[in-house]
Formats: structure tokens, C-alpha cells, sequence
């Protein structure tokens, strides 16, 4: 599915229910897109917002994205609840997935012999995306 569905203050209400496995979040002053979230379902699905410009607003952002309320990201690290990992991907951008699927998401960045955040940061939706069409 390579279509990706924009998250806007006017439709967000529909999207709090998302089975989310892994989502990018960019600090605002990240290189890339500044405060811009692309979130992955379980079922293969892409969503887009931004919490910084003409998206949604950062409390809008935890009702979509719930574990975001017991995360703490910041550009000396990042603290994740329990069933999820962080993974840094250079310039103020992280990662946030499931735990039941970082083993696999580690083992295909080794295969496919990234060494450098920002491999990581060009190739992380990919493998995402073939990990959710692995496990449905």
C-alpha cells in the first residue's frame, strides 16, 4: 500500500485508533521534515503528519499516537516505554517500533549491511513496510 493518508486537525479523531507498529519522529529542528511523524500500521498502512506546520497540534499528535505520552525523545537520547525500542536516526529524526518487531527490523538492516544512521533514516520505511506484509 503506497498511498499515504495525511493527518490534518480537521480528521484526526479518526485516526486514534491506529494499530501502530513503528512511527519517524522528527524533533522541529530536525533535518528532513522539522516536526513531521510518519506513522506504519500493522496492516501495512501509511500515515503522515506534522506537529509543527499545517498538520496536527502536539496534543492532537499523543491522541494518534498514544505512546508518545510516556516517551521522552530529545537529542541526547531517547527514553521509550516498555514493548517499544528507539532507534536514532541522525539530525534530530527517530524511530519508535514495536519490540515484538525490532529483532527483525536489526536483522534486515544487517542484511542489507547498513552501518550509518543515515542508511537507516533512507531505508527504515521499507523495512518496516516488508516486515508488516511478512507478518499478515
Amino acid at each position: 500500500m503506497d498511498d499515504t493518508i495525511e493527518i490534518t486537525e480537521s480528521n484526526y479523531k479518526g485516526y486514534c485508533a491506529i494499530d501502530i507498529v513503528a512511527f519517524l519522529f522528527a524533533q522541529p529542528g530536525a533535518m528532513g521534515e522539522p516536526g513531521g511523524v510518519e506513522i506504519i500500521d500493522a496492516q501495512g498502512w501509511s500515515y503522515h503528519t506534522n506537529y509543527c506546520y499545517r498538520g496536527v497540534n502536539y496534543d492532537q499528535l499523543k491522541e494518534i499516537v498514544p505512546v508518545l505520552k510516556d516517551c521522552k525523545i530529545g537529542i541526547v537520547g531517547q527514553q521509550v516505554p516498555e514493548g517499544w525500542k528507539a532507534v536514532y536516526l541522525g539530525f534530530g529524526n527517530h524511530l519508535v517500533i514495536k519490540a515484538d518487531y525490532y529483532e527483525q527490523f536489526e536483522e534486515e538492516a544487517r542484511n542489507r549491511h547498513i552501518e550509518e544512521a543515515v542508511e537507516l533514516y533512507q531505508q527504515w520505511y521499507g523495512i518496516v513496510m516488508k516486515l508488516c506484509k511478512t507478518k499478515h
